[in-house]
């Protein structure tokens, strides 16, 4: 799971996974149904996003099978992830130090502390 939320790290890194399944949608479909990879990819963008208008529909038991698996890819792998990401994001702790910050913190606590040593050596 953890590899899974590396790759899927960034919204754009989502959106590319989402167009290449479109396009593995839309061309399989093009191939199994002898349709064109445009009208492959309508039904894949319409099949995917759960619209499907009807006008375009698989015949074949291939051409079903990918129907079938874009349905559940889409709505239970790939709508979640993004869902995911964006409440991610909006719970992300914007109080938090970055790393800069912490790195100057580090560094003023060992001013202060070698401060503190020569004023306790100068007593």
């Amino acid at each position: 799971m953890k590899n899974l939320r590396a790759a899927t790290d960034t919204f754009l890194e989502l959106v590319l996974i989402y167009a290449l399944l479109l396009v593995i949608a839309a061309a399989l479909l093009a191939r199994f149904e002898g349709l064109d990879f445009t009208t492959g990819l309508y039904w894949a963008a319409t099949t995917a996003t759960s619209t499907g208008y009807g006008d375009i529909s698989p015949k074949t038991g291939a051409g079903q099978i990918v129907a079938v698996s874009l349905m559940h890819i889409s709505i239970f792998l790939i709508a979640p992830m993004i869902v995911v990401r964006l409440i991610d994001r909006l719970n992300e702790n914007r109080d938090a130090f970055t790393h800069e910050e912490q790195l100057h913190i580090l560094e003023a606590l060992g001013r202060i502390e070698s401060r503190l040593d020569r004023l306790e050596q100068g007593q």
